[in-house]
């Protein structure tokens, strides 16, 4: 009766090997994907604060007939600026929160502003924190330039 059955086989090392490398290249392209789109929210992110804080900074110019000036920074869009000039009307806070005023990759937005003519620009270096760079390290830049001089 042993010859009729025969001898079960196995799982061979070859097919071992082989389910383990079609298990690695899968989770290589996953991973990449999540990693793509994870770099894409981030940018997205981004862009989605500059143009927010974008909005607080007319606002506050509007109350107050001018940008908050480099030394004051973004922070004055949260508490009234201790330094000169001193907001006559500022009626904020014109964020809801602290954390606004920082890149996902937590590093502060760069921001910039200039009296004549009233101009701002806000930025972010990307994830690599260098000038430059492509794709999640590209620069994040919202520039606005007023024509009239106040």
């Amino acid at each position: 009766m042993l010859s009729t059955l025969g001898r079960c086989r196995g799982i061979t090392r070859k097919e071992i090997v082989l389910v383990l490398l079609i298990a690695a290249a899968l989770t290589i392209y996953v991973s990449s994907l999540v990693r793509h789109r994870m770099n894409d929210a981030l940018q997205d992110q981004a862009s989605a604060d500059l143009e927010r804080i974008a909005s607080a900074l007319h606002q506050y110019k509007l109350d107050n007939l001018r940008y908050p000036s480099p030394d004051q920074g973004l922070f004055a869009l949260l508490e009234s600026p201790a330094l000169e000039p001193l907001p006559a009307n500022w009626s904020g806070p014109y964020v809801n929160r602290a954390s606004l005023l920082r890149d996902p990759w937590k590093r502060d937005y760069l921001y910039h502003s200039s009296d004549s003519p009233p101009s701002f620009s806000l930025s972010t270096l990307g994830a690599d924190g260098e000038p430059g760079g492509t794709e999640a390290n590209s620069d994040i830049v919202v520039k606005f330039h007023s024509d009239a001089d106040y």
